[in-house]
C-alpha cells in the first residue's frame, strides 16, 4: 500500500459498499486504472478480501470498517484517508443496505437505516470531503442511484424515496461544488446481475425469461459495465459534465408498462 510520502500521481478514491456487488467491481476498476482505493464498508471480512485481491493483483487499496449511520464514522474515514494519502480526489457513494422487502405500511422499522445510509452517508460524505476535494485537479463525487428514483418496484417506499432524494443532491452539489471546479454526478443502474453469494438476478429461468422478453438488450448490466461508466466520469474526458443523471439500463425503462406486460403475456401464449 503506497502512503502519502510516495503516491506521485495516483488519484485517490473513496468507494462506500466497496465490498459488495458494484462497489467491489468499482474498486477493482479503479485500482486497474492507477487509483488507489479506499474500501468504506461494514463488513470487515469481505471488505479485507477485496483489498487482499485488490493488492495481490499490484494495486494499492485501504479498508477502513465504516458505518454509513455512524457521522463520526464517516468523519473518520475521511480524516483516515487524508493522514494516510495527503489526498482525496474522487468519492463514490455505493453502499447498498439489505431491507425488507414489505408493504408501505409495514416498512417504517428500517426507515431511517434507509435513508441514513442511502442519502444522509452520501450528504455528510460531500461535507467532509468538499475542503479536500477543491484541492483536487480533478475532484469528483459520484452517486450510484437507481432507476426506482422514477419508477416503482418491489423495493420498499424508503429506497425509492432515497433515491429520489439522492438525485436531487445531486443536482444541489453540482451548483455548489461546481465553483471549485468538482464535479457531482448520479448513475442510475437498472437490472444488475451480481454473482456473489450464487445469486444472480438471472439465474432463476423465470427472470431470465422476463429479461430477454423486456429489457431491450435482452441481459441485465454486470456490475464490470456499471464500473466503466465510473471510470469515464472520473476521467478528464468527463470534465465539462456535472449534475447530470445517467440511465445505463439497457434500455428497458423506454417502454411503458402497458407495452410490457403486452409483451410478456404475449411470449406466455406462443
Amino acid at each position: 500500500m503506497k502512503s502519502k510520502n510516495d503516491k506521485m500521481n495516483c488519484k485517490i478514491a473513496i468507494i462506500t459498499g466497496g465490498a459488495h456487488g458494484i462497489g467491489k467491481a468499482i474498486a477493482k476498476s479503479l485500482s486497474a486504472s492507477n487509483y488507489i482505493v479506499i474500501i468504506a464498508d461494514i463488513d470487515n471480512d469481505k471488505g479485507i478480501k477485496v483489498v487482499d485481491e485488490v493488492n495481490s493483483a499490484g494495486g494499492n487499496a485501504l479498508f477502513i470498517k465504516t458505518d454509513l449511520c455512524s457521522e463520526n464514522d464517516i468523519l473518520n474515514l475521511v480524516n483516515i484517508t487524508i493522514e494516510t494519502f495527503g489526498g482525496l480526489d474522487i468519492v463514490i457513494n455505493s453502499a447498498r443496505p439489505l431491507l425488507k422487502i414489505v408493504p408501505f405500511i409495514e416498512s417504517f422499522d428500517e426507515w431511517d437505516y434507509a435513508i441514513n445510509v442511502l442519502l444522509k452517508a452520501p450528504a455528510l460524505l460531500a461535507k467532509y470531503s468538499y475542503n479536500h476535494l477543491k484541492k483536487s485537479s480533478n475532484g469528483c463525487i459520484i452517486n450510484i442511484g437507481s432507476t426506482n428514483e422514477n419508477y416503482i418496484s418491489h423495493q420498499p417506499v424508503s429506497y425509492h424515496v432515497a433515491k429520489a432524494g439522492l438525485v436531487h443532491l445531486t443536482h444541489y452539489l453540482a451548483r455548489e461544488f461546481g465553483v471549485n471546479n468538482i464535479r457531482v454526478n448520479t448513475i442510475s443502474p437498472g437490472l444488475v446481475d451480481i454473482h456473489e453469494d450464487g445469486r444472480p438476478l438471472t439465474g432463476k429461468p423465470m427472470n431470465k425469461e422476463i429479461v430477454d422478453i423486456t429489457v431491450p438488450l435482452k441481459r441485465a448490466a454486470s456490475p464490470q459495465e456499471i464500473a466503466y461508466l465510473v471510470l469515464f466520469l472520473c476521467s478528464k474526458e468527463a470534465s465539462y459534465i456535472t449534475g447530470q443523471t445517467i440511465t445505463i439500463d439497457g434500455g428497458i425503462t423506454l417502454n411503458d408498462h402497458f407495452h410490457i406486460a403486452r409483451q410478456v403475456f404475449t411470449a406466455k401464449n406462443q
